[in-house]
């Protein structure tokens, strides 16, 4: 059986909230709303968000996808399960999804780096996870004392679950930004270049616990002091949320790149077929609409046409090598009792391709 068939019991399912479309239901559960199917579904949101980013940014060349279907009107390209070197990659991205059914992940993260074990990143597509213990309703938190601006992971806590289709269409925005940052925001990558998964867990984590595939590290990742930062998309299933962002000095300017990719969604969403959902957007609050004077996608070069070198024939290899522990970083620490000194939790990471 292929790492994430499709193994529901709809028949459990006897409420209006589901999905009644043939081709969703051949990979997400029809109904989201419950503890299960909220993790179900979130562990194949991560394979297919995955695999759109590797395919579209050109990480990986289209031999590792094979083509699939969101909706009867919608398709992608995800990871093929016949290619060896995909499926492994794809089983990860599973394990990872099993750690989000634990409640174990806060991050799970593709950083592309000049070397294979560099710490700071010049590209990360960084997926942050939050958790509702008490399902659809969310808990309401007020601002900090300083009024500082929320970010999108606690702009996540506030949203309440609104029902499988609007699940529906926030996979189908967020999947849309997707091929809109890497084409329309981003300048092309240069030649030379590593890419990884790594993954930050959350303080509940056992200190013994580990997700298959993913080798120790002192390390997550880091980012230089100008990088820009943009929101692509959200998800809210019943029990579960999710924020996904990229991080690139490919990008020149992370506050038009969001007003561009708002104004992006709004005018395609009609035409798509699904509603338009706020984005929590990093750089302005979803309910404001501010004029910009122009989009990114005026001043920046669009993302080549070229065939790119997509030579992968290390990939393999470096999935299963132990991964290089570089300068130690504190990424979670946990205290036992007053008395024990802190400890450092190190953040597990998975090379996935090695690009010379």
């Amino acid at each position: 059986m292929p790492p994430l068939e499709a193994n529901y019991d709809e028949s459990i399912n006897k409420s209006t909230d589901f999905v009644d479309d043939h081709k969703w239901g051949k990979l997400f559960p029809t109904c989201v709303a419950d503890p299960d199917r909220s993790s179900q579904f979130m562990t194949r949101m991560i394979y297919v968000a995955f695999s759109t980013v590797l395919h579209r940014r050109g990480i990986l060349s289209t031999e590792y996808f094979s083509k699939n279907y969101i909706t009867e009107k919608s398709r992608c390209l995800t990871l093929c399960f016949k290619n060896p070197k995909a499926l492994a990659i794809a089983q990860k991205l599973k394990s990872a999804g099993e750690a989000v059914k634990k409640g174990y992940l806060k991050e799970l993260s593709l950083v592309l780096s000049n070397n294979e074990d560099d710490e700071e990143a010049f590209e990360v597509y960084s997926m942050k996870f939050h958790y509702f213990k008490d399902g659809g309703v969310a808990a309401y938190f007020s601002t900090n004392a300083e009024g500082d601006q929320q970010s999108p992971r606690e702009k996540l806590s506030r949203v309440d679950y609104k029902g499988t289709g609007s699940v529906k269409d926030q996979l189908l925005s967020l999947l849309r930004g997707v091929l809109y940052m890497t084409h329309k925001i981003l300048t092309p990558l240069q030649e030379g270049y590593a890419a990884n998964l790594r993954v930050n867990y959350t303080d509940e984590t056992p200190e013994d616990f580990k997700i298959d595939g993913f080798s120790d590290s002192n390390s997550f990742y880091s980012l230089p002091q100008d990088i820009q930062s943009a929101t692509i998309g959200h998800v809210r299933p019943g029990y579960h949320g999710a924020v996904f962002e990229c991080a690139s000095i490919h990008m020149n300017d992370a506050y038009q790149a969001e007003m561009s990719m708002k104004r992006y969604h709004a005018k395609n969403c009609d035409s798509l077929g699904y509603n338009a959902n706020e984005t929590l957007f990093t750089t302005m609050d979803s309910e404001n609409d501010p004029k910009a004077s122009q989009t990114l996608i005026d001043s920046v070069t669009p993302a080549s046409n070229e065939k790119k070198n997509t030579t992968v024939e290390n990939l393999a290899k470096s999935l299963d090598q132990s991964a290089t522990v570089v300068t130690p970083k504190q990424t979670r620490a946990t205290r036992k009792n007053a008395g024990e000194a802190v400890k450092t939790r190190t953040s597990p990471y998975s090379k996935t391709r090695s690009r010379k």
